[in-house]
């Protein structure tokens, strides 16, 4: 996953990325923030759905839970 700024996001940052996916309004300056490719991963996985991402340290799996939030695993 490459960040906005051309660089490899690290997993902890993919990790705040997703909290702020999940809570942030998408007119928010935080969720304007997120990777534009992280937004579209996160709006295709469709509800008990796994998918994995690339980070700079390797790979994170992310999957779509019931009450429609996308977890980092």
């Amino acid at each position: 996953m490459i960040g906005n700024d051309g660089k490899p996001v690290s997993k902890e940052a993919l990790r705040q990325h997703l909290a702020a996916y999940n809570t942030q309004s998408r007119g928010s300056k935080e969720f304007a923030a997120i990777p534009r490719a992280l937004v579209t991963v996160c709006d295709n996985l469709k509800m008990g759905k796994t998918t994995y991402v690339k980070c700079l340290e390797g790979q994170l799996q992310l999957s779509r839970r019931k009450d429609n939030s996308v977890q980092a695993g």
